[in-house]
């Protein structure tokens, strides 16, 4: 039989070297459909000093990326910590960035105020394989129980009073 060998390829998270991280990650349940997003910052030790999660309502996978990003940038700003290093598994939002173009017209509010916030600041943005982003991915994933917690429980007492 024929087959093709398999390379390995070591994934880890690599800390940045002065200053904090930012790590995001987003979902969405449809394209379009529900969508969110969350992310954490984190020290050269990898301990986190700071992590969120925002349900985005309707929206397509690259507006969560993005809105996800902008929301940790706006957090460190407003936290006053300084970051050295932005990392997204998304290679697309990390290119947009690095060629300096927004990759969806219904995104570009917040790309533009992220690409702001990143050239004032000279942050350095990258792209991690999704294993090396496992803070930031299972923030993104809570949202999406957290939501369909409250929205059972909404379904539930609608079904009761009416």
């Amino acid at each position: 039989p024929q087959f093709s060998p398999k390379l390995l390829k070591l994934v880890r998270w690599i800390p940045p070297i002065t200053g904090l991280c930012l790590n995001v990650d987003s979902a969405s349940k449809g394209n379009p459909g529900l969508c969110g997003g969350g992310g954490c910052i984190r020290d050269e030790h990898g301990s986190v000093r700071v992590a969120f999660a925002h349900f985005y309502e309707d929206g397509n996978s690259m507006i969560a990326e993005i809105r996800a990003l902008c929301d940790g940038l706006r957090l460190a700003d407003f936290l006053g910590l300084r970051l050295s290093i932005v990392y997204t598994d998304s290679s697309i939002l990390a290119n947009s960035f690095n060629e300096g173009r927004c990759p969806s017209w219904r995104a570009y509010r917040w790309w533009w105020e992220a690409n702001a916030r990143i050239q004032r600041s000279a942050y350095r943005i990258t792209h991690v394989y999704q294993e090396a982003n496992q803070v930031a991915d299972g923030l993104r994933s809570s949202l999406f129980k957290s939501v369909n917690l409250v929205t059972s429980l909404i379904r539930l007492r609608l079904s009761r009073s009416g």
